[in-house]
């Protein structure tokens, strides 16, 4: 509902909206009335006493949903451009899934089925790896593939 009221209003709010993404880009921070959300635990797997069987996920306002996807297109654009991400990743990206990333598989694995190649494969399992990523670290190991990409 409110998504619908937004569309209808959104030539009258796209000015200050624009002027509000740039600032907070210009200065580097959210306005903290921005930074509050809800967050609210949804069912994984397993049995549901267990904490860690929950993933937390947050609920924002529209407006901040909006940013978050021009943010997420830049970084993918970014991506792209210093060919940081194989083009067999789907799961976040424009026109592909996890399920196209899988259909892919599966026809590999076919191919190689009908031309008689033996194919060993490997699951891992990374539910939790993402929870763990050094996000600092991370983005100095970025900048530094971009350094060396522009010499």
């Amino acid at each position: 509902m409110l998504r619908r009221f937004l569309n209808c209003i959104k030539k009258e709010i796209i000015s200050p909206i624009v002027i509000l993404f740039k600032k907070v880009l210009r200065e580097e921070t959210v306005p903290s009335d921005r930074r509050d959300a809800n967050v609210v635990p949804i069912f994984k797997a397993g049995q549901r006493c267990v904490a860690a069987n929950y993933r937390p996920v947050t609920l924002t306002s529209q407006i901040c949903k909006v940013f978050e996807a021009v943010v997420r297109d830049e970084i993918v654009k970014f991506l792209d451009k210093y060919k940081l991400i194989r083009d067999s990743q789907h799961g976040f990206r424009k026109g592909r899934s996890c399920m196209t990333n899988l259909l892919l598989f599966l026809d590999q694995i076919l191919r190689c089925e009908d031309e008689g190649i033996c194919v060993d494969i490997v699951n891992l399992d990374l539910a939790k790896a993402f929870d763990k990523v050094p996000h600092q670290r991370l983005l100095e190991k970025l900048g530094n593939m971009v350094l060396e990409e522009s010499y």
